[in-house]
């Protein structure tokens, strides 16, 4: 087990990884605490796309190759442009962009848009 801490807008928040990954020389804690963090990041970046961003039960419409890869682009493209609104959003306000939800963003620019 492995137990670190992250410190993130004046608070820290303590963490514990368990793993199999016993031989300290080929995965030294500073590695495998940082790639798991980053897999989360991807995880919750997925987890975005596939079910706040698309909202709906038919993950692709599209039946051909061609334009599932079309209709991918346009997810990962407006997953892009939320996530720089959002970007600017928290630095206007001096905020730390990881503190904004993308539901509750998503939610706001449906909104808008409607």
């Amino acid at each position: 087990m492995i137990e670190y801490t992250i410190d993130s807008d004046n608070e820290q928040q303590t963490y514990r990884l368990i793993t199999n990954l016993v031989d300290i020389a080929l995965f030294p804690a500073l590695l495998l605490t940082t790639e798991y963090h980053q897999r989360w990041e991807i995880e919750n970046t997925i987890d975005e796309l596939k079910t706040h961003l698309n909202g709906r039960k038919t993950p692709i419409r599209s039946l051909k190759p061609r334009e599932v890869v079309q209709e991918i682009y346009g997810w990962l493209l407006s997953h892009y442009a939320i996530r720089t609104r959002m970007f600017q959003a928290a630095t206007t306000a001096g905020i730390s962009p990881l503190r904004l939800g993308n539901t509750c963003t998503l939610r706001v620019k449906r909104l808008c848009y409607c």
